[in-house]
């Protein structure tokens, strides 16, 4: 069975990174001083991600597989970055700080 963890009650959207993607990873800028959450919206293909402060994501490894036409939320420390690459078709990815 699995335990599902939805979005910290009243959250607000903050600053959006728009990532076109493809199959060389791709970082975002660091995520601002206050933010601990950010909302990662996938387009018409799945994407792999990485987070951390210099992360590079991978269609193998360690890098976490989100599905087409998904929204997912994750925790985040400030100033730590995100890493996405696509493995066989490119698409666009969406991060957003929530705090």
């Amino acid at each position: 069975m699995a335990i599902t963890y939805d979005k910290a009650p009243g959250s607000r959207p903050g600053t959006s990174q728009n990532i076109t993607t493809g199959s060389s990873p791709t970082q975002t800028t660091a995520f601002g001083a206050q933010t601990y959450q950010v909302r990662v919206a996938t387009g018409a293909a799945s994407a792999f991600i990485k987070i951390g402060d210099n992360p590079t994501a991978a269609s193998t490894g360690d890098s976490m597989e989100i599905g087409a036409n998904v929204v997912d939320y994750f925790i985040v420390t400030p100033g730590q970055k995100a890493s996405v690459v696509q493995g066989s078709a490119s698409g666009a990815i969406t991060f957003t700080e929530m705090s």
